[in-house]
């Protein structure tokens, strides 16, 4: 059996409300110590690809409520642009690979802070978890993952010609990915549908216009 639900373009409103929050999660708590400075989020896309979720059991079914445990998988074409500041001096840093920097690459590193401005794109996410999903007519939606999602993410930056630092970045910013994940999307997501709720709409999606009206809204499955 299954059914279809629709992934159209989401709100202005919802994408400033989505921002706002990743902004405060990303600069929650101790940061890398190659981050130098806040982290900003400048780009969310949502993509046109849906998520699929896989009903594996049904533990509450009602008018006003829905409770079920189901296998979720991403592999979209969602996108995030982030920008901060890096310390790019590898002389500050203790980790062996940044030090590989120095001698063989003929690159000159001072003793001295090196802090440069740097765009990193976030793209071609690949999730798998099983999942917990109320969701509430009257306390919108709650989700819990029971594993770690984060399968694989591509991760560029402005450091993309040094090997050693890209590298070294990717596994940095995998690290805060997977941390926000597990304890700040689940809240991010429950209060954002409670502001669905509060206001009274079945959905943050962007009004239809003429443009809209003239494009069918994706679909993803749900099916078992």
């Amino acid at each position: 059996m299954s059914f279809t639900f629709n992934w159209p373009r989401f709100s202005d409103q919802f994408h400033y409300d989505a921002i706002q929050m990743l902004n405060t999660a990303l600069n929650k708590g101790n940061k890398p110590p190659v981050i130098a400075d806040k982290i900003e989020v400048v780009e969310l896309e949502m993509g046109t690809q849906p998520p699929e979720l896989e009903i594996r059991d049904i533990g509450d079914l009602t008018m006003d409520q829905f409770r079920g445990i189901f296998r979720l998988t991403y592999n979209g074409d969602a996108h995030l642009v982030l920008k901060t500041k890096v310390q790019a001096n590898p002389l500050n840093h203790k980790s062996p690979d940044i030090h590989q920097l120095s001698g063989s690459t003929g690159m000159l590193a001072a003793k001295q802070p090196l802090v440069v401005p740097m765009l990193l794109r976030l793209s071609h996410f690949k999730l798998s978890s099983y999942v917990v999903l109320v969701v509430s007519k009257q306390k919108g939606i709650t989700i819990v993952f029971k594993t770690d999602p984060l399968q694989n993410v591509d991760i560029s930056s402005t450091f993309d010609s040094i090997a050693v630092i890209q590298s070294f970045i990717q596994r940095e910013i995998e690290g805060q990915l997977r941390q926000m994940f597990k304890e700040d999307l689940p809240s991010i997501i429950h209060r954002l549908s409670q502001q669905w709720v509060k206001a009274k709409v079945e959905t943050p999606y962007q009004k239809q216009n003429q443009s809209s009206l003239r494009k069918p809204p994706h679909q993803g499955y749900l099916r078992f």
